[in-house]
């Protein structure tokens, strides 16, 4: 996801896109809605996210991701979760978008200086023998280029990284560092 899909940007670094709200992630079980106040929304079969507005004036656009059973990584449990926290805060419903915390006794949200900050002190705390880059070299957009590269070295098909990703050309693989070209080439997507 783009950064202003999921966090409050700054009026200046605000574009076409929307962020997304509770109401435009949906889970399905065997083909059957599962509505957000269910203690079930976790077992879902897949979620899938409608982007009501998108970088290039698309509208509508949806995403649908199965369920993985991973632990950590699985796009159902995460989004049951986001749901879940979201639906407990003091009369919240499915209007709030995906940025909302709980915060001074009222719904706030996570903005995209609080992401940064979060990325510069885990790789403050990393370090740079580590990493081999700085502290304050990440953005946001790091989160979406390091999903495009971890997908690529879990073997992820590079249709599947554009689907998932929402690119609408190769030009997700400028994300792929060296390490993992030799299975994910530009003549894989044509």
């Amino acid at each position: 996801m783009r950064s202003c899909e999921y966090v409050k940007v700054p009026a200046a670094e605000k574009r076409r896109t929307d962020i997304v709200r509770l109401r435009y992630v949906v889970f399905r079980r065997n083909a059957t809605i599962i509505p957000h106040d269910s203690p079930d929304l976790h077992l879902a079969d897949f979620v899938s996210i409608t982007f009501e507005m998108q970088k290039k004036d698309e509208k509508s656009d949806r995403v649908t991701q199965h369920i993985t059973h991973h632990a950590i990584m699985c796009p159902v449990r995460a989004w049951a979760a986001i749901i879940k926290r979201i639906r407990s805060y003091p009369g919240a419903d499915d209007d709030p978008p995906v940025s909302a915390v709980w915060r001074n006794n009222r719904i706030e949200h996570i903005t995209s200086k609080n992401i940064i900050s979060a990325i510069d002190n885990a790789a403050e705390a990393i370090g740079y023998a580590n990493l081999g880059v700085e502290k304050g070299d990440f953005g946001t957009h790091s989160i979406r280029s390091g999903g495009a590269m971890a997908m690529a070295l879990d073997d992820v098909p590079p249709f599947q990284i554009m689907m998932i990703g929402r690119w609408s050309s190769d030009a997700f693989l400028k994300y792929i560092r060296k390490k993992s070209t030799s299975s994910v080439t530009t003549s894989a997507v044509a």
